[in-house]
């Protein structure tokens, strides 16, 4: 589908996430596979992700997306275990940055904010049967009642936890809903685990999570992963000066919230992944910790 030969293209598996991202070394070229999980996604989604992504291209750095030999963007392929979807993009020597400074973090907030300016101009510009449309809403039932569903159904939780994710669950729907209305263009998952630098650039990777919602939720991933750097509040000052105008505490602690609420509901679906096997329930405890934290 991309013209490569079985002898001589390898491939080598990456990472198992998500989604299975392979490097692959073909002819002395190289490009990234991704392989999407079954059943997260439709095609129409992962189109749109795709769209978003090209369209973003005047105004921050991304990967090339890389059609196959029909001149498609995403292949659909059956294989032993049904049909999958596989993109592929190509590949960016870089390096990620595994120490961020507070410097950084005053240059990840102006990238956000390019990606939402940019992001605004972009759907203003687009007509109603623009691919890119396709993505999930951060509502109330994506944010808050599918993850505890998700949560009450895990067997691995405790009763203790179950009863503190239904309190939870009540108390951040209650305030959820005042963000509802603001209905944006969010990435969801931007952070410096998915970034590449090769300088001056700094690419911006994995749009598998982005949609619409408020933007808190954007912010909120910023702030989910400042809660182990003893200087979190420096850094955060700085984010805060690259972005420019920021919603009130208030609803940055609801963003914060609704985006850890989101990422433990993600925890029982992901149980084939090794690192969340170890201790869920615990680690979903801590969760609630933080987000008893953000709202108290």
């Amino acid at each position: 589908m991309y013209g490569w030969h079985q002898d001589d293209t390898d491939f080598q598996l990456l990472q198992q996430g998500e989604n299975d991202t392979f490097l692959v070394r073909t002819r002395g070229m190289r490009y990234i596979l991704r392989r999407y999980r079954r059943e997260r996604y439709g095609e129409r989604e992962i189109l749109a992700e795709l769209a978003w992504m090209c369209a973003l291209r005047n105004d921050i750095d991304v990967p090339n997306v890389i059609s196959n030999t029909a001149g498609d963007l995403a292949t659909r392929l059956i294989g032993p275990d049904g049909e999958r979807v596989y993109v592929v993009f190509e590949f960016i020597e870089g390096e990620s940055l595994e120490r961020p400074s507070k410097e950084d973090y005053r240059r990840l907030g102006a990238l956000m904010k390019a990606l939402h300016s940019g992001a605004d101009a972009i759907a203003q510009s687009m007509n109603e049967d623009w691919a890119g449309w396709n993505r999930p809403v951060y509502d109330v039932q994506r944010a808050v009642r599918e993850p505890l569903r998700h949560l009450l159904q895990f067997e691995s939780l405790s009763e203790v936890n179950k009863r503190r994710c239904v309190s939870v669950a009540e108390e951040l729907e209650r305030r959820f809903r005042t963000l509802e209305p603001d209905r944006h263009f969010i990435h969801a998952d931007l952070h410096f685990g998915n970034l590449l630098v090769r300088e001056p650039n700094w690419y911006c990777l994995d749009f598998d999570e982005c949609g619409y919602g408020h933007r808190a939720l954007d912010l909120g991933v910023v702030k989910l992963h400042l809660r182990n750097r003893p200087d979190a509040l420096a850094c955060w000052a700085h984010f805060e000066h690259g972005y420019g105008d920021m919603p009130s505490r208030g609803v940055l602690a609801i963003g914060t919230a609704a985006r850890i609420f989101y990422m433990a509901g993600k925890i029982p679906m992901r149980q084939d992944i090794e690192s969340l096997r170890h201790n869920p329930d615990a680690r979903i405890g801590k969760y609630l910790t933080w987000i008893e934290d953000e709202l108290a």
